[in-house]
């Protein structure tokens, strides 16, 4: 189960909260409370994350979550989708979403840049001060790009990612995940790019995945999608089967032979999608990680072992790195909200 760390829980709400609607109840809608979310090193479901943004969108009636200084009405999103599909590429149905957006607010310009092969959008709020957390536009930037890959059926890889504030080293680790790519900060304008030729790809969706996606948004746009012949996807099953367990990052000389293929096209191909064998292995063993600590009494000597770490404390470092807490406090951290719920 994908997850998303608590900075993006807590920040969602920044723009409801500014306009007076209570912070618990809209919580309350996903399922968590404010202290469960104050944790240190908690992480919610992506599909909770979709119920919280689901409940501010409903609240405010504004997809813009009060983060622009002008609602968009509820059912935007879904329109310019329906919209967009009408186009014969990927690259043509981003450009008629962004047509589609210009009609509605001017207080969220996006724009959508080419030059030889690489094909840019721009995003900018003209009330940054509405926006602190930069939550709404990180959330915007990805939603161009998650849009992009569902319509292509597949992981359209980002291969620039720039911003015009500092890096933000409280929430890199997630941050790094969002936008799995080179990141360039305090640049003019924040942008993502990407090769022209992916998105030049033909709609892979139809009609019924059209009308389920509306049934679940935002949640499609929340995850990346991955068809059944990605590499990540191969190469993902292939470091969780039970047939390497205990887990061990395996080289990628050694997954490629198991691919049947060379390693530098297998690196190569990876690049393409947006991901490495090292950040594929990451995710895995964070999330893991989180699972055994949260589900069952393994000590952090175990875990290190089960995750191929050298020594437990290699693997508490790591810990830390993705959750900002030790393996020990993270376990009392979850069994203290546990018990707090049942009473």
């Amino acid at each position: 189960m994908a997850t998303i760390g608590a900075h993006y829980f807590r920040a969602c709400t920044r723009g409801a909260e500014r306009l007076g609607h209570d912070r618990e109840r809209l919580l309350a809608a996903a399922g968590h409370t404010p202290a469960e979310v104050a944790q240190p090193g908690w992480r919610g479901s992506v599909e909770s994350m979709a119920l919280l943004v689901r409940a501010i969108w409903s609240t405010l009636d504004d997809e813009h979550m009060g983060c622009t200084g002008h609602a968009v009405r509820s059912g935007a999103l879904v329109t310019m989708v329906e919209f967009a599909m009408g186009a014969d590429t990927v690259l043509e149905a981003l450009e008629r979403g962004i047509r589609f957006y210009r009609l509605l607010t001017d207080q969220l310009e996006t724009r959508l840049e080419a030059q030889g092969d690489d094909v840019a959008v721009t995003v900018t709020l003209r009330r940054p001060d509405l926006d602190p957390d930069h939550y709404f536009t990180e959330f915007w930037m990805i939603t161009w790009h998650r849009l992009a890959s569902w319509l292509a059926g597949e992981t359209i890889a980002i291969s620039l990612a720039e911003f015009t504030y500092l890096r933000p080293d409280a929430y890199f680790e997630e941050f790094k995940y969002l936008f799995p790519c080179t990141h360039r900060f305090e640049q003019s304008a924040c942008r993502l790019h990407f090769e022209r030729a992916p998105l030049l790809r033909p709609i892979a969706r139809t009609e019924a995945d059209r009308r389920d996606m509306a049934l679940r948004a935002p949640l499609d746009f929340m995850t990346i999608p991955s068809s059944d012949r990605s590499l990540a996807r191969k190469v993902r099953r292939l470091l969780s089967s039970p047939a390497s367990a205990p887990f061990g990052p395996l080289r990628l000389a050694e997954i490629a032979t198991e691919l049947q293929m060379h390693p530098v096209a297998l690196a190569r191909g990876l690049r393409r999608e947006g991901t490495s064998v090292t950040q594929i292995t990451e995710n895995l063993r964070r999330d893991l990680a989180m699972s055994r600590l949260e589900r069952g009494n393994a000590t952090v000597e175990s875990i290190s072992a089960e995750l191929g770490f050298v020594e437990p404390r290699s693997f508490t470092r790591a810990f830390r790195q993705w959750t900002g807490v030790s393996p020990l406090r993270f376990r009392r951290n979850r069994q203290a909200g546990a018990t707090e719920a049942l009473e």
